[in-house]
């Protein structure tokens, strides 16, 4: 197996960068990923030719037990399963949505999982007037779906934003080191903020795994009152920052628009692709 970790702050662009590289001949969005909608539990996509095509979550109330995520994988009967049809691009999006489901939890119970700090003053707003915050409703998800490059080994970690709300980081932070190579996204119009480096240095860089940048949404630097060559310029610009910021050779790092690919993927525009 190959394990590819993408990994970044809330609303970089992740799982639509996913949908462009592996799903775009669906016509569709697979994974939800629209404005608002986040990933809520880290997802795991892979392949296993003896099992059927499936959708298996691990409900956050997993958090209170003793065992660890490797063990619990071999625990099916903790697991919610919904089969999947990759023939039927509604019914594999319409299961895919429950990656970003929610519930409410007492507050007691959310601080005693540290899935809510009452300390924090980011949080308290999360507070509702009867006593609950909204958490994810899933731990962890596993998407068993035949593609050509998942039937070949390649497994795909798809981590919630590390600042999303009600989060596990640690859960995300365990993945990057088991990953071979990890996919750091950033946005192209903001460029390294000072979170996305904090979590460049203290969790991604320190690892001995392969780091590519991805610098996505350079569609926010297209401009209709600059000529071409003016915005290819500023978005090489950002580019050679992000390398120089990250200490990253520049050929490891890419500027892309998930979003515009994907969408020329399903319109058959090859040149916006």
């Amino acid at each position: 197996r190959l394990v590819v970790a993408f990994v970044a702050e809330f609303s970089r662009g992740k799982t639509e960068l996913i949908n462009a590289l592996f799903f775009s001949n669906h016509g569709q969005r697979l994974l939800p990923s629209e404005a608002g909608r986040t990933t809520m539990c880290p997802t795991e996509l892979f392949s296993l030719a003896d099992e059927g095509p499936s959708l298996q979550l691990l409900p956050i109330e997993t958090r209170r037990r003793e065992e660890s995520l490797a063990r619990l994988k071999h625990m099916p009967i903790e697991w919610s399963q919904i089969p999947l049809d990759p023939a039927d691009p509604r019914q594999l999006q319409e299961s895919l949505k429950k990656l970003t489901e929610t519930k409410p939890m007492a507050a007691v119970d959310a601080i005693e999982m540290g899935l809510w700090d009452a300390e924090d003053p980011a949080e308290r707003h999360l507070l509702q007037d009867d006593g609950t915050v909204e958490v994810p409703a899933w731990r962890y998800a596993l998407v068993n779906y035949p593609h050509p490059l998942l039937q070949a080994g390649l497994t795909v970690l798809d981590t919630p934003g590390l600042n999303a709300l009600g989060a596990e980081p640690e859960l995300t932070l365990a993945v990057i080191p088991s990953a071979h190579a990890v996919m750091y996204l950033l946005a192209t119009d903001t460029g390294v903020t000072r979170s996305d480096l904090e979590i460049w240095q203290k969790h991604v860089h320190r690892h001995a795994n392969f780091h590519v940048a991805v610098l996505n949404k350079i569609d926010m630097l297209w401009d209709e009152l600059r000529t071409d060559s003016e915005v290819q310029a500023s978005i090489e610009r950002q580019a050679e920052d992000t390398a120089r910021v990250l200490k990253l050779p520049r050929s490891r790092v890419f500027a892309v628009s998930a979003q515009k690919a994907l969408a020329a993927a399903v319109r058959g525009d090859a040149e916006l692709r």
